[in-house]
């Protein structure tokens, strides 16, 4: 800038060479400037498009009822049966979802032993899914509806042990969704809080389609979410999303009407 200053005081006449020549070097020292401008807006355009991808997976993690997260196929769930601990600890949310498979033991089979148990975040993905060797002497697979047999279990079967540790860990002080979990809870050899259980068969709106009655977890899916389930064997994880799928579709009054049904509750304990 400074030469410029000295060179324009140097030519004192708009029409001489000079000032021609100064002209021309200012017109393209400011084209120079202002394409390098324009060129770091758009690296930085660039760089705001390649990091928003990452910021969009950052706040499905936050929130649980974000945008649903990638999960798990069958096919390669069926190859594993077991998920690494890793990726457990890393996609448990407060909210999980269960369902579980049962094969016959007992006289004519009629007895429920676990043979397998899964587990789905609230996004749907499954953190947790393996077949389990039943704890007694296995009279009836009932493969047509849990499509497991003998050979399943005996190459993919985990100790009951070890599962239902496992299982009672995860599910220790989180909300739990499933249809009927009273048998989950009872093939699995323990319990759960009642104010923390979320059951699709016993939820008042639900029973009114079946007359009062449990209602199958097929029909509601059918009447309320306009899907087919279970059509052919059962699939323990598609059954908890099922679970879940009608849960999140409820949630907001489901939720308001057991917090104004503990609040009563507690009105009426203060006044007794």
């Amino acid at each position: 800038y400074n030469e410029y200053k000295s060179y324009l005081r140097m030519s004192t006449k708009k029409g001489s060479k000079n000032w021609e020549m100064l002209k021309s070097s200012i017109a393209a020292e400011a084209n120079k400037a202002g394409g390098n401008a324009d060129k770091a807006a758009a690296q930085s355009r660039k760089r705001k498009r390649r990091a928003k991808p990452s910021l969009v997976k950052l706040q499905a993690k936050k929130d649980e009822v974000g945008t649903p997260q990638p999960t798990i196929t069958e096919s390669s769930a069926r190859r594993r049966f077991i998920i690494p601990q890793t990726e457990i600890a890393s996609n448990i949310t407060q909210r999980l979802a269960i369902d579980c498979e049962m094969v016959g033991s007992g006289k004519e089979g009629k007895e429920n032993q676990l043979a397998r148990v899964s587990i789905v975040n609230v996004h749907g993905k499954a953190v947790y899914d393996k077949i389990v060797k039943p704890r007694e002497h296995v009279v009836d697979y009932r493969t047509e509806i849990t499509g497991i047999d003998e050979t399943t279990i005996a190459q993919h079967g985990q100790p009951f042990k070890l599962v239902q540790k496992e299982v009672a860990a995860i599910l220790k002080d989180k909300i739990v969704i499933g249809h009927d979990v009273k048998h989950d809870f009872d093939v699995l050899g323990f319990s759960h809080p009642k104010h923390l259980i979320r059951d699709t068969s016993k939820y008042k709106p639900f029973k009114e389609l079946a007359k009062g009655n449990k209602p199958s977890l097929k029909r509601l899916c059918v009447e309320i979410l306009q899907e087919n389930i279970q059509e052919g064997a059962h699939n323990s994880v598609e059954d908890a999303r099922s679970a879940l799928l009608l849960y999140k579709k409820y949630r907001p009054v489901w939720e308001r009407n057991l917090k104004k049904k503990f609040n009563k509750s507690l009105k009426e304990q203060s006044n007794s």
